[in-house]
């Protein structure tokens, strides 16, 4: 097995319009691009953001180019980004003000977090969440088996 000294995560999401895109994470986020490379069409071919210590990309479809097809041509994602936030429900009030639409408002969940999801309006659906405690992987295997025992009453 290669040695993973270092591990980085970073979501690529493909857009069917990377230019509405950036404005809209640039305003959701606070942040401009780090770095936004452009097709000599106009396109964007890269882009990065750079939140805290994380980074996302994103970038046109480019089937031309073999690039992953976006959900507006989909019809559907099967991939939910997970964003921890200091406050869930401000978040998911910016997501929506800039055209989001919610389809969980924030709620208080079993696992210790207030969590919503929300799909931007380039389709990708993210989980916005706020921990509310510390749980340990046994308090919450024993905090599920009491959701379900109360939903099967």
């Amino acid at each position: 097995m290669p040695s993973l000294k270092k591990c980085e995560f970073v979501p690529y999401l493909s857009i069917s319009d990377t230019t509405k895109a950036v404005a809209f994470y640039t305003n959701v986020f606070g942040v401009a691009p780090y770095l936004l490379l452009k097709m000599p069409d106009g396109r964007i071919m890269h882009c990065e953001f750079r939140i805290g210590l994380s980074r996302f990309f994103l970038s046109e479809e480019l089937p031309e180019h073999g690039g992953t097809p976006s959900p507006t041509s989909l019809g559907a994602t099967s991939v939910a980004i997970h964003l921890y936030v200091d406050n869930c429900d401000k978040m998911v009030e910016t997501m929506k003000d800039n055209g989001s639409t919610v389809l969980m408002e924030p709620t208080d969940v079993f696992w210790g977090e207030r969590f919503a999801r929300v799909r931007d309006p380039f389709g990708h659906e993210w989980g916005i969440t706020t921990q509310l405690r510390e749980m340990s992987p046994d308090e919450i295997q024993v905090a599920a088996k009491q959701m379900f025992a109360e939903m099967s009453e």
